[in-house]
């Protein structure tokens, strides 16, 4: 499991298999026509939420004068208004509203870097493009299911950068009724792969095609253990905000890249069992730090035992590249980059803290066991969390980041589920 532009994935049997599932039924000679959704298919960002990618734009969009809101916050509201109001979701109608919102006269410059970042930050997703080439090989007939929010000419520069040049037609759309019809084909002799139970499994076989549903990768990283719902306790009300970016960006690229193929969870591990993980989400977010300094033996202990592991050494060494390959150019906060090495010290699974067995001096491994709790976890939500009045009065009253705000939160946490 490195990084995609080698295009070398380790994976495990479960996945093997599955893959190669997937593979056999596009080959079938009774299948005609592959359908793909492009979205979280066929290409994916390294990003917890499209939301993040926004923030990014904040500098450009202070440069149009002042607003009470953020950029991300404004284009967030913008999207859900237009999906309210007609469910047909255009950047032209978008920007209107934030054009209105924000007042600002003349703003194409931020549709521009909007589109801009769109194309500099999609990548092909291996297993959506390994399944591809298997339906070019076998010479099917490819369709690409997109919706209408971006240009079309932007949506296939974006496909042909990634490597998708050969594809038969794009339906700009997010109905598969709409690629049944442009196929030409009975719906038996269709294959449809996408990422959606409802849209892309049910409606497809409702409607006499067959599916194959290949799981967005922030999920599958999400449900593979305790990590990103700890976190998601530990910080609900602030785990959205522009302080916590890296953080998030940190767990975009830990479920682009180790959860390409969809994997089972592994009971009594929160890193599927695998070291190169830990490395990569663990190691790799301290790297972001650059100047982490242990507080007691045993974190000097875990960070020597990160440190002597090869595998954990080459997750790491794989994040810094791709951290520093996507966001070097921008300043982005680091602050939180500490809580899965936290996590990891105060609430690691048996089989995980095994890798650490050989390199910690007995009396700390035990100390350790001894020590561990389970930790509190929450949902993690594909939309933020907004804060209520009693979240606002806590801003006033408690100080970010202390103790006596920590246990505010907690208590806080319970009022928004």
């Amino acid at each position: 499991m490195v990084r995609k532009e080698n295009h070398d994935m380790l994976t495990t049997p479960e996945q093997e298999k599955l893959l190669n599932k997937m593979l056999n039924e596009i080959s079938r000679p009774e299948i005609k026509t592959v359908s793909f959704r492009m979205k979280d298919v066929l290409t994916v960002m390294p990003f917890s939420s499209e939301r993040d990618m926004f923030m990014l734009m904040e500098e450009d969009f202070r440069k149009y004068g002042k607003s009470g809101k953020n950029f991300h916050e404004i284009r967030t509201d913008a999207c859900n208004t237009v999906m309210k109001k007609s469910g047909d979701i255009s950047l032209e109608k978008i920007y209107g509203i934030i054009s209105r919102t924000a007042k600002i006269k003349d703003i194409s410059g931020l549709v521009q870097l909007e589109c801009d970042l769109l194309e500099k930050f999609t990548v092909p997703r291996n297993c959506g493009k390994i399944l591809y080439n298997q339906a070019i090989t076998h010479k099917k007939k490819v369709i690409i299911l997109c919706g209408r929010i971006y240009p079309e000419e932007l949506i296939k520069k974006i496909l042909s950068g990634c490597g998708y040049d050969n594809y038969d037609d794009i339906v700009f759309s997010d109905d598969f009724g709409d690629v049944l019809e442009k196929s030409g084909v009975s719906p038996s002799e269709l294959i449809h792969i996408g990422g959606n139970v409802e849209k892309d499994v049910e409606i497809p076989v409702l409607k006499g095609a067959k599916a194959l549903l290949l799981s967005p990768e922030v999920p599958l990283m999400v449900k593979s253990g305790r990590l990103r719902g700890f976190i998601q306790a530990e910080k609900l009300l602030e785990i959205d905000s522009p302080e916590y970016l890296a953080l998030r960006c940190a767990f975009g690229l830990y479920a682009i890249y180790a959860f390409d193929i969809p994997q089972n969870k592994i009971i009594k591990s929160d890193f599927c069992n695998n070291p190169y993980m830990i490395g990569f989400i663990v190691f790799g977010t301290l790297d972001i730090i650059g100047n982490f300094t242990p507080e007691t033996a045993l974190q000097r202990e875990i960070l020597s035992g990160l440190e002597k592991n090869q595998k954990i050494i080459q997750g790491r060494n794989d994040f810094r590249y791709l951290y520093g390959k996507y966001f070097s150019d921008y300043e982005i906060s680091r602050t939180g980059c500490e809580l899965p090495f936290i996590f990891l010290e105060k609430h690691s699974a048996p089989a995980d803290r095994n890798f650490f067995r050989s390199c910690i001096p007995d009396g700390i491994y035990k100390k350790w066991t001894q020590n561990i709790t389970e930790p509190e976890i929450l949902p993690v939500y594909s939309r933020p969390v907004r804060k209520n009045a009693l979240s606002k009065i806590a801003d006033k009253l408690f100080p970010p980041n202390t103790k006596v705000r920590t246990i505010a939160d907690r208590i806080l946490a319970k009022s928004h589920l």
